[in-house]
């Protein structure tokens, strides 16, 4: 048994052959990378922020819903957490229904609801509700929600949201504010 010779057109094919193969597996890899790429450049993450203010004779809370990502968030749903049950987003009802004494000890100045479907462009922000509420009745507040701090408050809101992908789905909620990637 001899050793054969390769014919220089047979060597150059199969170098041909190996090249266009590995320049495949590189091009499926290098578009791999773009489509993760892509869907990170429209990434979104909701954030939400209380804020607490006013003067000597009235106290402002706030909620605020914000788009910190790069992309736009498309709400999925949302709503108020209290005592394990879910409430549609429209404060003044929940207020209403479940928390009545909070309108006789202050007032919403301001509230709004979204709904399903709803987009957030990236830095886009939205006030859920303003309250405002006598200092003299603070302490009566908090009292009635058995709370020492606007920290402890006893209801939080919870939202779901998809990138404009669609594939991926987060929830985040006011207690927490660090988005889950939902399964």
């Amino acid at each position: 048994m001899g050793f054969k010779k390769i014919s220089t057109d047979r060597l150059l094919g199969i170098s041909a052959m190996v090249i266009s193969i590995l320049t495949l597996i590189i091009f499926i890899y290098q578009t791999d990378i773009m489509r993760v790429q892509s869907k990170l450049s429209v990434k979104p993450r909701l954030d939400f922020t209380t804020n607490q203010g006013g003067n000597d004779s009235l106290v402002v809370f706030q909620e605020v819903l914000e788009n910190k990502g790069l992309g736009p968030a498309i709400i999925d749903s949302i709503y108020y957490v209290y005592k394990g049950k879910h409430f549609t987003i429209d404060t003044e009802i929940f207020f209403q229904k479940e928390l009545p004494k909070l309108l006789e000890y202050g007032y919403l100045s301001q509230h709004s609801s979204l709904g399903k479907g709803t987009a957030l462009s990236p830095n886009e922000e939205r006030s859920l509700f303003t309250y405002k509420l006598p200092f003299s009745k603070v302490e009566s507040a908090y009292k009635y929600l058995g709370i020492e701090s606007i920290d402890d408050v006893p209801f939080f809101i919870e939202v779901k949201y998809t990138s404009i992908y669609e594939e991926e789905q987060w929830q985040v909620n006011s207690n927490e504010s660090v988005p889950k990637k939902l399964e």
